[in-house]
């Protein structure tokens, strides 16, 4: 057997999270130990970055500056109280305070902080270097140093104004002496510091490059799918295949979308054909309704006014309303059928007696109809099905009603049942010779109050609901029915039943 071969994109997502935890923890922790040895031996004296300790220009000061600012401007744009802020500020300022150097800080348009008043620090300022308060400004030089900076949250604006003339900056040339380079850049310390802060960068960005294409990308794909769907995209698939926890997850996500996707059509058939029903129903007694009432007012007006009218109208008000009777039994046969409520009475019953059986009954009904008649019955004593045959005898006699009900003007209507009996199942078909009904209309006729005849012209020929009880009870009993043409333009309709015995398979 084949092995299957491992991928770095089937690794589980538990452990590529670990791998990064440990990369994470292990490389930032070698490269602390590192520098932390360098550092111990070399810049012990020069640690204390959090404040500002003179008035002269070197990295050192720079870093204390711009350490000193960021301090102050992340507390003013704290959630703390004014005075929590105002006494944390001060911590922060005094030791600068001690050096001569002024400060203010405005909220808003107003004192918040200041070591005098606002137009001697601006004026100092000026007197140094053109400043502007509203922008950002980091200058050093020899006739001073002047710091503007700004923060802000949740509608608090905050400006803050340093500035110093004894600032002091020490003769360049000394500072910047080839020698004083080289010892920087090519000292051991500093080689050692570069080489640290490489390693360092080039370890980081592989984890962070690893992790990315790995979880993040499909993340991503996930993610874009999920918008995709947001927006209406059902048949949107993402394009993923994998194993893992990830892999999983689109698959899942993938399924859901295809049942989403089903689930609107069925929810919109199921809609559709809801409101076929009420439409139907509404009109279906709509009809009969209308002719109980036309011929009650004609027997309460007098128009009626001789025996042969009256019994003419009350016989035509009593058919109308067996006509409503029967839609109504009808829909309570198919709702109770379709809500489970019915429970079939079946027994073991031989397929050539009941199709013999329905035979005696049919017969003098379509001979009075003038149809031509023909029984078919292949199956034998041994050919038995489970069946509730008050039920079942229903459906042969509504499909053959149905048959009588949509016969061909211009033909001799004619109607076959035929049995036929195979291994495991038994297939009755009953074909007619009537108007038949298109191709694309064949799957629709067992809906509920589907007809062929959209205008529903004449509610004689049919509510619609035969054929949907036909379909409910024959799928009761555990079997099929479906319908196709015939050569003589009418339809066949098939039902297919387990025999007995067989009905689990």
């Amino acid at each position: 057997m084949k092995k299957k071969k491992r991928s770095s994109k089937n690794l589980k997502i538990a452990t590529r999270i670990t791998l990064s935890s440990i990369l994470g923890i292990v490389i930032p922790v070698i490269v602390a130990i590192v520098f932390s040895y360098v550092a111990l031996h070399s810049i012990t004296s020069y640690l204390n970055f959090n404040t500002v300790t003179t008035n002269s220009y070197s990295m050192l000061n720079q870093i204390q500056w711009s350490q000193t600012m960021s301090s102050i401007s992340n507390e003013l744009i704290s959630s703390d109280a004014q005075e929590v802020k105002f006494s944390k500020v001060n911590e922060y300022l005094t030791p600068l305070e001690e050096l001569g150097i002024n400060i203010y800080i405005e909220c808003n348009g107003e004192d918040f902080y200041s070591t005098t008043d606002k137009n001697a620090v601006l004026s100092e300022a000026e007197s140094i270097i053109k400043t502007d308060e509203t922008k950002n400004t980091n200058y050093f030089g020899e006739n001073g140093m002047v710091i503007v900076n700004h923060a802000e949250r949740e509608g608090e604006k905050y400006v803050i104004l340093v500035s110093s003339k004894d600032y002091t900056v020490s003769d360049i040339s000394s500072r910047n002496t080839p020698q004083s380079y080289s010892s920087l850049v090519f000292g051991k310390t500093g080689a050692l510091f570069l080489i640290i802060i490489i390693l360092f960068i080039l370890s980081t960005a592989a984890v962070s490059f690893a992790t990315s294409l790995t979880i993040v990308s499909p993340i991503k794909k996930l993610a874009n799918g999920a918008n995709e769907i947001a927006k209406g995209n059902l048949d949107y698939k993402i394009d993923y295949n994998s194993t893992n926890e990830i892999g999983q997850t689109v698959n899942a996500f993938n399924e859901m979308s295809e049942r989403l996707s089903e689930s609107i059509e069925d929810r919109d058939r199921i809609d559709k054909s809801r409101k076929e029903m009420i439409a139907g129903v509404a009109h279906d007694l709509r009809t009969p309704l209308t002719s109980v009432k036309g011929y009650v007012e004609g027997l309460r007006d007098g128009i009626a006014n001789t025996p042969e009218k009256q019994e003419r109208y009350l016989n035509t008000i009593y058919d109308s309303t067996l006509s409503m009777e029967k839609l109504l039994d009808e829909l309570l046969t198919i709702s109770r059928l379709e809500l489970g409520n019915i429970e079939l009475d079946r027994e073991e019953i031989n397929v050539y007696s009941f199709i013999e059986d329905c035979k005696n009954e049919i017969a003098p009904v379509l001979e009075k109809e003038g149809f031509e008649f023909e029984v078919i019955n292949n199956c034998n004593d041994s050919d038995t099905v489970m069946l509730d045959t008050n039920r079942f005898s229903r459906v042969i006699q509504n499909i053959v009603s149905n048959s009588v009900k949509y016969a061909r003007k211009d033909a001799v209507g004619k109607i076959k049942i035929e049995a036929q009996s195979y291994e495991k199942s038994v297939i009755i078909s009953l074909t007619d010779n009537g108007m038949g009904v298109e191709g694309e209309e064949l799957s629709r006729i067992f809906d509920t109050f589907y007809r062929a005849d959209k205008s529903r012209t004449n509610v004689k020929e049919g509510s619609g609901l035969g054929l949907s009880v036909c379909k409910q009870i024959v799928e009761l009993h555990g079997g099929h029915i479906w319908a196709t043409r015939n050569e003589e333009y009418g339809i066949t309709i098939l039902i297919s039943l387990k025999k007995a015995g067989f009905e689990d398979e």
